[in-house]
């Protein structure tokens, strides 16, 4: 047993006023004092700098001797955070790292007797992963966040697979995601499955679990918060996917039901923002209001800061606020951790420009009244330090205890659940099934603004090929293993995935279908042609043998499913009407009455199910299959070599075939199988990165991004193929109005094809070419070398790695501060919800990210680094040191002086020293000129260059 008495005085218990509210700040405290290298980003999940530690007061006071709880166990070299009290006041719940510990571990320290003990008693078990952010659960366990990954490395085994610990979608940590465990330490369960992290997770009344969900797919890379129950059913989304700002971390229920956030970007600000109030019983995001709602305020979020703090990266001259705590004593107050705003300066190496910068925080803890904007300072900061966490020592009402589900225990035994949406055309206000994502005649019938579902599932009134929707596609996320070389993956703002498979969409828009418990599962709307309409774009996970219902794939989450009363249960004119009962959708009656339509299929198959004959004949059968490929891809796997590129070979190249633009058959597009030197081939990059646009001189155009950022950027066309746009999928890319013949949804303009293209590709071609869109045109969708698992097992050493070797202590000292100075401004965490766009400024996407976290800058390093023979061909380096004329995909570039331009330049044609600004003129000189950013012979280029080599 791991068990450390310390010293202290003994602690008081508060005092009390007549009414019985709490006075002033007479009540114990504790709060957490970390170094300040310990503030990271969102984004980083588990940060560790020595110096940390947990400290407790008797009196919530400035005035008040502090207690150093931990230094017993960390002798001032380990680290601790994220405390918690128990709801009787009695002990509080912490993680901590101690300076000979190999990951972070749950401690308690229970206050009368003045000991501290580990959660976790074995040493093995303990150190299987790093457990951080543990709140107590009112049933008696403990809820914590951690990469240990327990259910997921079950399950990679059961699939033959050796485990890993899998990344986040930037490739960078191991994602920690939510677990639970006995109050002793035992029975360690995971129950939430997200391919970033899920952080920060507290008990709300009800009993359910609030957190903080870094939601990442595609374009959408935000922070909203999520609610489960403690066994990690009924996962849903609780406010912030569609809402102002970025990343709502630290959230906390306040005593009269609201929600108490910080709000902050997804970097740059050493994870401080804005203080909001969220009125989540009546708003599921900011402008989206529950129905009957008779109050006066217009909008789910109020900012409650005393002054106003930048939703993005802009310098907030009245400081930041960080992990804020509401009192449930009838006031209020909340105790919150704040920096004024601290200057400080940062010169650009790209630019030279020297600007102001928000400078190494100070944070503080402070009592703050919102009702009065007044704050009182409890411990002031010091240099160096940040003092966090702050956390009343009092008891407070035991939440609601939700017992654990009853599960289907055959669906437990296969590892299955069930998914049930009532119709994918509700709608939550953000026409993300409207009238948007449609094209041509398609149409949904509308009664007082919202889909009439009557119409649509009446045999008499609607046709299956009237119905917009026919189809639904499950994917599954593919774990990142630490290592997987990035490029692998491809010019994809997405990760890779996997087909689980198809079923046809009820004509009502539900369906109802067996999936994969305890995974990371996409769904997709599909048309009659199995082209994207619609993406569900945050991952969904649904434990073994849970029945998950949702109103719709993007339904009020406050009122109830448009599918409802006087609908569902109402299937007229069809040959189930009078099988259905009250409340069903056509999904839910269709599988009571046949259950092999709870089945996903591999291919995309109809069959008329509901048309009665006696009222019109059955709507005709489709079926879109794999027969005309060669090599179907097996287990739902698309690979762009294997899978994508026999296509060109088979019906493209024979004209596509020339790189030179000015060839008219050949329209400058190249899809032969020639490879580039970074090992991918060249098709793949002909059709995903657009061809820059050219000045007068026949160079590239490069551009600010905008007048706010100093990044530059090739100036390009738009792509053949995007998966930029979340939404758009496959009917947003001009390869497919091209390969279909029509207008869908993207910016090309289809009529400047002089060659009909329709028949060129058979229908399973056609399928084929539009999943590989869809998923997120990936390069490789798994992260497997060819002939892996031959023997049956997947073996870690068979991961396509990008190199093994390189040395992280030589990446820390010469090649970290390197690419922190040169890269890390262009290369961070920006995000967007997905719908509104980026909220930190313009700039580009990019899955190289920066944070200054040296575990993650090392392994996403790592991943750019995919030819240990050849340094100077890795994408580190290649991209870095391309120049402006260079094959694509060219990096953006930075300004210089042009050396040639002579000091003593005139204007004046009569002078000697003339130099003509007509770039036509033979006496014309550039003043300035673009460069790489690294040039090959750099002291920052040789200082990578030689890293690599060290690691061959």
């Amino acid at each position: 047993m791991v068990l450390i008495s310390g010293c202290s005085s003994e602690p008081g218990s508060g005092t009390s006023s007549e009414d019985g509210l709490l006075v002033e700040g007479q009540f114990p405290v504790v709060y957490v004092k970390r170094s300040t290298d310990s503030l990271g980003n969102p984004t980083d999940g588990i940060r560790t700098n020595a110096g940390g530690d947990l400290y407790f007061r008797e009196i919530a006071s400035a005035s008040a001797s502090e207690l150093n709880v931990t230094r017993v166990y960390t002798q001032g070299a380990g680290d601790v955070s994220d405390p918690e009290v128990a709801y009787d006041g009695s002990t509080v719940i912490f993680s901590m790292r101690g300076p000979n510990d190999s990951t972070w571990n749950i401690w308690e320290y229970d206050i009368a007797s003045r000991t501290l003990s580990r959660i976790i008693q074995d040493d093995a078990v303990a150190n299987a992963g790093d457990d951080v952010d543990p709140a107590y659960l009112p049933d008696g366990r403990i809820v914590f966040s951690s990469n240990r990954q327990q259910t997921s490395l079950a399950l990679m085994e059961a699939e033959n697979k050796e485990g890993f610990q899998y990344l986040d979608e930037y490739e960078r940590e191991r994602v920690i995601v939510l677990h639970r465990m006995n109050a002793d330490g035992t029975d360690i369960e995971q129950i939430s499955f997200n391919q970033s992290h899920d952080r920060n997770p507290t008990v709300l009344s009800t009993g359910e679990i609030m957190y903080s969900r870094w939601d990442h797919v595609g374009g959408r890379n935000h922070f909203p918060v999520f609610t489960m129950n403690p066994d990690g059913t009924n996962t849903f989304v609780f406010y912030g996917a569609f809402s102002p700002g970025n990343s709502f971390l630290h959230p906390r229920e306040t005593e009269d039901g609201f929600v108490v956030s910080d709000l902050m970007p997804l970097s740059g600000t050493n994870e401080g923002g804005g203080l909001y109030e969220i009125d989540v019983r009546n708003f599921s995001e900011n402008n989206e209001v529950a129905p009957n709602y008779a109050g006066t305020r217009a909008q789910g979020q109020l900012e409650i800061s005393p002054n106003s703090i930048p939703l993005g990266r802009g310098i907030s001259q009245y400081g930041r606020f960080t992990t804020p705590y509401p009192l449930w004593d009838g006031t209020k107050r909340i105790l919150v951790s704040w920096t004024p705003f601290i200057e400080g300066q940062e010169t650009n190496v790209l630019t030279g420009e020297v600007a102001m910068t928000e400078g190494t925080p100070a944070y503080g803890m402070y009592m703050y009244d919102p009702n009065k904007t007044t704050m009182r300072p409890l411990a002031l900061p010091t240099p160096g330090v940040a003092i966090t966490d702050a956390i009343p020592v009092l008891p407070r009402p035991v939440p609601n205890v939700i017992s654990d589900k009853t599960a289907d225990p055959v669906l437990v035994a296969e590892n299955k659940a069930i998914l049930n949406v009532k119709s994918v055309y509700d709608t939550d206000g953000q026409n993300l099934m409207g009238s948007a994502m449609l094209v041509g005649s398609e149409n949904i019938p509308q009664l007082d603004g919202s889909p009439d579902l009557n119409v649509m599932k009446d045999p008499a009134l609607t046709a299956a090929s009237e119905r917009p929707g026919r189809f639904v596609r499950i994917t599954r996320a593919v774990p990142s293993p630490p290592g997987l070389d990035r490029e692998s993956i491809g010019e994809s703002m997405f990760e890779m995935q996997e087909i689980v498979g198809y079923a046809p969409l009820e004509p009502d828009g539900s369906f109802k279908l067996e999936v994969p418990a305890d995974t990371p599962l996409g769904i997709t709307v599909l048309d009659e042609k199995g082209r994207s309409i619609q993406v569900h774009t945050n991952w969904i996970h649904v434990r073994p043998g849970e029945t998950r219902t949702c109103n719709g794939c993007h339904s009020p989450r406050r009122g109830s499913a448009l599918n409802g009363a006087g609908i569902a249960g109402n299937h007229i004119n069809t040959l189930l009407a009078t099988e259905a009962e009250s409340g069903e959708s056509m999904a839910e009656t269709a599988t009571r009455v046949d259950s092999t339509r709870l089945d996903i299929k591999p291919d995309l198959s109809f069959v008329d199910f509901w048309t009665d004959p006696a009222v019109r004949a059955a709507d005709a059968d489709l079926s879109i299959d794999y027969s005309g490929v060669a090599n179907p891809p097996v287990n739902g796997v698309i690979n762009y070599p294997e899978h994508i590129q026999p296509i060109w070979d088979a019906n493209c190249v024979v004209c596509h075939n020339d790189p030179d633009s000015n060839n008219a058959t050949s329209a400058g597009l190249d899809l032969r199988n020639t490879t580039t030197g970074r090992g991918r081939l060249q098709s793949y990059d002909e059709l995903v990165i657009g061809d820059p646009l050219m000045d007068e001189n026949g160079l590239p155009i490069i551009r600010q991004m905008d007048e706010d950022s100093l990044e530059l950027e090739v100036v390009r066309e738009a792509p053949m193929v995007s998966a930029s746009n979340s939404r758009g999928g496959s009917r947003a890319s001009f390869l497919t109005e091209v390969l279909f013949g029509e207008e869908l949804r993207a910016s090309g303009d289809l009529s400047e094809i002089t060659t009909d293209h329709t028949g060129f590709l058979n229908p399973s071609e056609l399928r084929l070419v539009t999943e590989w869109i869809d998923l997120g045109i990936q390069y490789l969708n798994t992260p497997y070398e060819t002939g892996a698992g031959d023997d049956g097992f997947y073996a870690v050493s068979e991961i396509r790695s990008s190199i093994s070797g390189l040395s992280s202590e030589l990446y820390e000292s010469d090649v970290h501060p390197v690419i922190m100075t040169w890269c890390s401004r262009c290369h961070q965490p920006f995000g967007g919800s997905g719908v509104s766009g980026p909220l930190n400024g313009g700039f580009e996407f990019t899955k190289f990210v920066l944070t200054g976290s040296i575990e993650g800058d090392f392994n996403i390093t790592a991943s750019m680094i995919h030819d240990i023979s050849d340094p100077d061909n890795t994408a580190l380096l290649a991209r870095a040191s391309s120049d402006a004329i260079a094959p694509n995909p060219l990096h953006p570039q930075r300004e210089v002086a042009n050396p040639l331009y002579p000091d003593d330049a005139s204007s004046d044609p009569d002078d000697p020293n003339f130099v003509s600004t007509d770039p036509t003129h033979p006496s014309y000189i550039a003043p300035t000129i673009w460069v790489p950013i690294w040039d090959t012979s750099s002291a920052e280029y040789q200082a990578v260059r030689d890293w690599i080599s060290a690691g061959l």
